[in-house]
């Protein structure tokens, strides 16, 4: 199904613009080119899954809620919301999520190198849209290697804007790593409708582990699926 030629053409040009929000990510930065192989890797993956799951939905909806098939005028009028919703809402989130993720993955290549010599501050956009759960998280001064770094390394969800700086060690006092992390845990919480936590995703570290999304997206559920279905 995913190599059908729009299926296909629709993965590509996910990959197309989320690939843009990768280099403009990257630009100003000369990361290794085995990890910027593995973050075009991750976006291509990500741009099947989750066409997978948008074709999923649509697929859904040619029944309605009394389990008869829809009318063509009221299946169409359902699948343009869909589409509004996953190719341009959800898109720019995740092409701005790209460019941020990726810019901080290839700064924690530097990070690495000059580890040791420098502790990290966390620092937000210091403005008024600046979220207050990621507002108290501003000046937090710990080593790089630090598990706080693990969970809480930015972007800390979408459209966040937050980054670290390398600070010269002595210059700043170091937080309390434990009470760090409950900072962080509680900004990287949304309980959702469901009652689940939709912002639990986004605890990783992108230049740890060398992707540009969260492994534990939605999306990356059907991950062997598709793997499959490229194949």
């Amino acid at each position: 199904m995913l190599k059908d030629k729009p299926i296909k053409e629709l993965i590509l040009e996910t990959k197309r613009i989320l690939g843009i929000g990768l280099s403009d990510g990257l630009t100003n930065s000369d990361p290794p080119q085995e990890m910027i192989d593995k973050l075009k890797n991750d976006i291509f993956l990500f741009s099947a899954c989750k066409t997978h799951i948008e074709l999923k939905e649509m697929s859904m909806l040619l029944i309605d809620e009394l389990d008869k098939v829809r009318s063509w005028e009221d299946f169409s009028q359902q699948a343009l919301k869909v589409n509004n919703d996953y190719n341009v809402d959800y898109l720019e989130s995740e092409y701005l999520f790209a460019t941020s993720s990726s810019q901080m993955a290839a700064k924690w290549v530097d990070i690495e190198k000059d580890s040791g010599r420098y502790n990290l501050q966390y620092r937000t956009a210091m403005d008024s849209r600046v979220r207050e759960s990621h507002r108290v998280l501003q000046d937090t001064t710990l080593p790089s290697d630090d598990p706080f770094w693990n969970l809480y390394y930015p972007p800390n969800g979408w459209r966040c804007r937050c980054t670290v700086s390398e600070v010269l060690k002595g210059k700043y006092p170091e937080s309390d790593s434990q009470e760090a992390e409950g900072k962080g845990e509680v900004a990287t919480t949304q309980i959702g409708a469901d009652g689940k936590n939709k912002a639990e995703i986004f605890r990783f570290n992108p230049g740890k582990q060398e992707v540009v999304f969260p492994q534990n997206h939605p999306y990356y559920k059907v991950k062997t699926v598709v793997n499959d279905n490229l194949r």
